[in-house]
């Protein structure tokens, strides 16, 4: 007897295993006295690489029904960070500052909760290395000052938007690191301005 079913029946049956088989990754998490985290075995499983649509569509919203729903993680990462202030240093020019969050929202997709923006201010009085060239040369330029120093002169040689960028790496870094164990996407905004 040959039983058929649609390709949505036989999807639904997917993801009731898929999320049978993380549920027992994060049980086994929380038995070993872990907070429980999407570990790298899933992906490993499931052929789903991290960080990509399908692991979005797929892998994600698992992770937030385990977790009382994006909501409940977003509440979450918002208490551990919203209106608070970090050290943020680098070795990679020997960056030394603040960062001050300033606001966290939500954004989605297709209307979807999808991830969550972090809007912060830099402190223009900590410290930087930043190298450019001087507009029209090849003279390199060394700016070990402080960021607001290093950013009007980058500025004066159409760099500003380069170190901007680096900044934004580098508060991108600092918060993946602290907030990854939520499973939230992030995307930062940074601003110079003194707190």
């Amino acid at each position: 007897m040959k039983i058929i079913i649609t390709e949505k029946q036989y999807n639904k049956l997917t993801e009731d295993k898929l999320q049978k088989l993380c549920y027992t990754v994060w049980n086994q998490q929380k038995k070993r006295g872990e907070e429980p985290y999407i570990d790298d075995i899933i992906y490993d499983i499931t052929d789903i690489r991290k960080n990509t649509n399908e692991d979005f569509q797929i892998i994600r919203p698992i992770w937030y029904r385990y977790n009382g729903g994006f909501n409940n993680l977003f509440e979450k990462l918002k208490n551990e960070i919203d209106e608070k202030i970090f050290d943020l240093t680098s070795d990679w020019g020997n960056l030394d500052t603040r960062v001050e969050v300033i606001e966290v929202s939500q954004f989605g997709r297709l209307g979807e909760d999808f991830g969550v923006d972090i809007f912060v201010n830099v402190d223009p009085n900590g410290t930087m290395d930043f190298q450019m060239y001087e507009e029209g040369t090849d003279n390199e330029i060394q700016v070990n000052d402080t960021i607001e120093a290093a950013y009007f002169e980058a500025q004066s040689n159409y760099e500003g938007s380069d170190l901007l960028g680096y900044l934004r790496g580098e508060v991108y870094d600092l918060f993946y690191k602290k907030l990854e164990k939520y499973g939230i996407p992030i995307d930062v905004d940074v601003d110079l301005k003194e707190f």
